[in-house]
């Protein structure tokens, strides 16, 4: 069911509403003035939020899915909106969610991190000046373009929560090495995410 159909049918109940003539028209204009709202905060941000989906995605098709889902649930919940916040964070709050559902259900990411992982590490790397989720998703590409030693790095420390320690001696590196070592994976992260929330508020 698309966007306008699932509007229109909506209207369509509540104008069947058995309450009085005055109630249902007052009720109407409610829908009516809601469609309006959000078609147009939609129309206004559907490049940025498609941008958003599709560099998750990395394909057209699949990114086209995931907006179409994202907008029909966007139209359920648009009465939990809060006006008086930018509409886009609160629509790529919702995308960050369905493109996680998508790759579980299609499970064509062969690359899927933990959750828990890019938790972890969002809370080290986190600035507090962008959306949560967009710089959940700008992680997740980011950590895909490590090399596989650093990766493996970053599950042991972060992940795998096993003592610096331990892990150094594993690999055959000073304690002091290994601590240089991920705090440089740690920047490059953090500049890697920048980059690409940049590249999303400007899209």
């Amino acid at each position: 069911m698309g966007v306008r159909l699932l509007i229109e049918t909506r209207i369509t109940a509540c104008c069947h509403d058995k309450d009085g003539s005055g109630v249902v028209l007052e009720k109407l204009a409610e829908q009516k003035n809601q469609e309006s709202q959000f078609t147009k905060l939609l129309t206004a941000h559907r490049r940025q939020l498609y941008a958003f989906i599709y560099s998750l995605l990395a394909d057209h098709a699949d990114a086209e899915d995931v907006y179409q889902r994202c907008s029909m649930i966007m139209w359920e919940k648009f009465d939990q909106y809060d006006s008086s916040c930018d509409f886009l964070p609160w629509a790529m709050g919702i995308a960050f969610y369905e493109v996680k559902n998508f790759q579980r259900v299609s499970s064509r990411d062969r690359h899927h991190f933990s959750e828990q992982l890019l938790e972890q590490l969002f809370a080290c790397m986190s600035t507090h000046k962008n959306d949560h989720s967009t710089q959940m998703l700008s992680l997740e590409k980011c950590l895909k373009s490590l090399r596989q030693k650093d990766l493996w790095l970053v599950q042991q420390v972060y992940w795998e929560r096993r003592k610096c320690s331990a892990v150094a001696e594993e690999i055959g590196m000073k304690i002091n090495a290994l601590y240089d070592r991920v705090g440089r994976i740690r920047s490059q992260l953090k500049d890697c995410v920048r980059r690409r929330v940049a590249e999303v508020e400007h899209v």
